[in-house]
């Protein structure tokens, strides 16, 4: 159908039914309810097939009770480009006459600067006797009479129908405000049911999905740097290793932090980078079209005279709505925002009172102290009593008394590989982590000293050896020489004993290089134990290193045996342990966990401790070393030199002494020394 070429009838008949299935087919469209983005459009084109007019338009009251153009068919025939703002200016203070007039009525406008005139015909729409809008046809100025009357009565048949659907819209506003208010009504009841943080987390998800129509809602409680998802609608149990649920609390933690309401239809480029990043990251597990995110503010109360801008809350969670298809997104989101508002509350109530401590004792003994009159008493003895029965009550709850001890992990079996020699280190034969045999060579010293000393016994053992074979050969001679000698017999006797000590000087010399062979056979180092070598970077350290007789070289463990616990407890907290080891019949549990690990605990129970005080590696302090055995099949990582966190069980006492403690033998050494 074209707007430009007017109604093809036959007769007047026909122009009738025509224009009578016209109207018939827009009463249907506007029964139907449709959207005014679908319903106006149509009426304008049909409208100007039917009246061959050159445009219409939807005029509609705004806030400032000004006329503006809503919608509009034939524009860029009406108005010029140029001046085209102008015109519509003055034409709305043309049209506000006509919202007066209870039918269609003509005004003549334009041709002031020149241009063209037009004619317009208007008539009104109104809800209750209150103009809301004006329908207007365009028409030339030079239209007949006959023909304009013509069309006002066709104006206001189309007329009729418009404001025939803006009553159903409305009607259905009505309906829909009403079923909206009920859903709130309901969610705001059944959110604030209980004081738990998960169960109102879960009723804020579920209630919520219902109220807003929405195919999933999620709620995430503000837990310090991390939001934390604690429901999503029709899920019972949250599986926290998935990955939607990991990039969901990512996605709520980004909102949260920014602190504003964000909403996702398809295009991102209004958003922070870091909404956007965690989005983007979180829409490869979830399907939705519409996002709606809302981080849920406790707002703080305020003064009528404070500006809006200095309101400021106490952040609580999340709130996320996913809609998988398309949907009215306003209306939506404005309906995300009041229930916001009462989720808000409900969490924050439910937050604060699970902050409380021993509630549930408070709530038995509110319980109990309702039954005896407790409103009865003064202010004054229902803050005191209370204090007192709680106090009263730490002294006669028994509780576990346990005494926090450090420590490391380490096999039981090691052994260190010592210098035994002055020298330096010639040869590393093994390295970090490598398992060796007893008896297996690990490295090679060479002692200059040593081999001097060899050097030197050698060579007075030669000299010796000379200096005797000399004597023996010049004692065998003076016998034949001297027999008729009157001095021959002392010549002997003195040749006999340089022989004699020459013998026992060349045994000594050779036992102290039997001694020194030994020693450099020492500077050969083996393993004392089959093991594993713990020392790092061996040939940084030890290489041509110089060192000292009796220094640590090499530590070799059984990794393979059983392992053991090295603990150390401060000194002021021995006389606690010995008690409890003196009072027990068996040997005391103690609780432990790897500080690589924290959570997981693990069992061992306490074999020896020392006699003696010394300072502890751990703590710089003065300590009691102690040892401790464990199943090392319990543990996943064992590794020598662990650090360990652990608690030696000392007993049962009550709460107020395990609490207090500390305190007061603080409070003991600072009065009494």
């Amino acid at each position: 159908m074209s707007s430009e070429s007017p109604i093809s009838v036959r007769t007047a008949e026909d122009a009738r039914r025509q224009l009578d299935s016209l109207l018939d087919e827009l009463a249907d469209l506007a029964d139907r309810s449709s959207a005014p983005e679908e319903f106006w459009p149509e009426l304008l084109t049909r409208l100007v097939f039917a009246a061959s007019a050159q445009g219409a338009a939807i005029w509609q009251l705004g806030g400032s009770r000004r006329l503006q153009p809503l919608f509009e068919q034939g524009f860029d025939k009406v108005y010029s480009a140029i001046d085209r703002n102008v015109a519509l200016d003055i034409d709305a203070c043309s049209l506000e006459a006509a919202l007066r007039k209870p039918k269609a009525s003509a005004i003549v406008s334009g041709g002031e600067s020149g241009g063209p005139a037009r004619l317009m015909l208007a008539v009104p729409l109104a809800h209750a006797n209150r103009p809301t809008g004006l329908l207007v046809l365009y028409q030339p100025a030079d239209l007949p009479a006959v023909t304009q009357n013509g069309q006002l009565r066709l104006l206001d048949a189309f007329g009729e129908i418009a404001v025939h659907f803006q009553e159903r819209r409305l009607l259905a506003d009505f309906a829909g405000a009403e079923q909206n208010w009920k859903s709130q009504l309901y969610f705001a009841h059944d959110v604030h049911r209980e004081l738990d943080v998960r169960r109102t987390c879960y009723r804020i998800a579920n209630d919520g999905r219902l109220a807003l129509d929405a195919d999933r809602v999620s709620v995430a409680q503000w837990d310090g740097p991390t939001a934390i998802v604690e429901a999503i609608s029709g899920i019972d149990v949250i599986n926290r290793r998935a990955a939607l649920v990991r990039k969901l609390e990512r996605l709520a933690t980004a909102v949260a932090k920014q602190r504003k309401p964000i909403m996702f239809r398809g295009d991102r480029e209004n958003l922070p980078p870091q909404i956007e990043e965690a989005l983007v990251d979180y829409l490869e597990e979830s399907p939705a079209r519409l996002l709606i995110a809302v981080p849920l503010v406790e707002e703080d109360v305020r003064n009528d005279e404070e500006p809006l801008e200095e309101i400021e809350g106490k952040l609580v969670g999340v709130m996320i709505v996913e809609q998988l298809e398309a949907t009215d997104v306003e209306r939506l989101l404005s309906r995300t925002r009041s229930l916001a508002e009462t989720a808000s509350l409900a969490l924050a109530n439910a937050q604060r009172f699970e902050r409380l401590p021993l509630r549930g004792v408070m709530q038995a003994l509110g319980v109990v102290l309702a039954q005896f009159g407790w409103r009865k008493l003064s202010r004054t003895m229902r803050y005191v009593l209370p204090v007192l029965m709680i106090l009263l009550a730490t002294w006669l709850i028994p509780a576990r008394f346990e005494i926090d001890v450090r420590g490391q992990l380490k096999p039981e079996i090691e052994r260190q590989v010592f210098a035994p020699l002055d020298g330096y280190v010639d040869e590393i034969l093994v390295k970090h982590g490598d398992m060796v045999d007893a008896g297996q060579v690990v490295a090679t010293l060479r002692s200059p000293d040593l081999e001097l000393k060899q050097t030197e016994t050698a060579g007075l053992l030669a000299a010796a050896q000379s200096e005797l074979d000399a004597v023996r050969v010049e004692r065998t001679q003076n016998v034949r020489r001297d027999d008729d000698r009157r001095d021959g017999r002392s010549d002997r006797e003195q040749l006999s004993a340089d022989e004699i000590r020459l013998t026992r000087r060349i045994d000594n010399l050779q036992e102290q290089l039997r001694l020194l062979d030994a020693q450099r056979q020492s500077l050969t180092l083996v393993s004392p134990i089959s093991g594993q070598i713990l020392n790092w970077d061996i040939d940084e350290t030890l290489q041509a290193r110089p060192v000292s007789r009796g220094d640590s070289l090499l530590k070799v463990a059984e990794v393979d045996g059983p392992w053991v616990l090295k603990l150390e407890a401060a000194d002021r907290r021995t006389k606690h342990i010995l008690n409890a080891q003196a009072e027990s019949e068996a040997d005391l549990p103690i609780t432990f966990h790897l500080v690589s690990e924290p959570g997981v605990t693990h069992q061992a129970t306490l074999t020896e401790i020392s006699q003696v005080i010394d300072i502890g590696s751990e703590t710089d302090e003065p300590a009691a070393l102690m040892t401790a055995q464990f199943d090392k099949s319990e543990v996943d990582f064992l590794r020598p030199g662990v650090s360990v966190a652990g608690r030696v069980y000392c007993g049962q006492r009550s709460l107020a002494y395990v609490w207090t403690h500390e305190l007061w033998e603080a409070v003991r050494r600072r009065l009494f020394w």
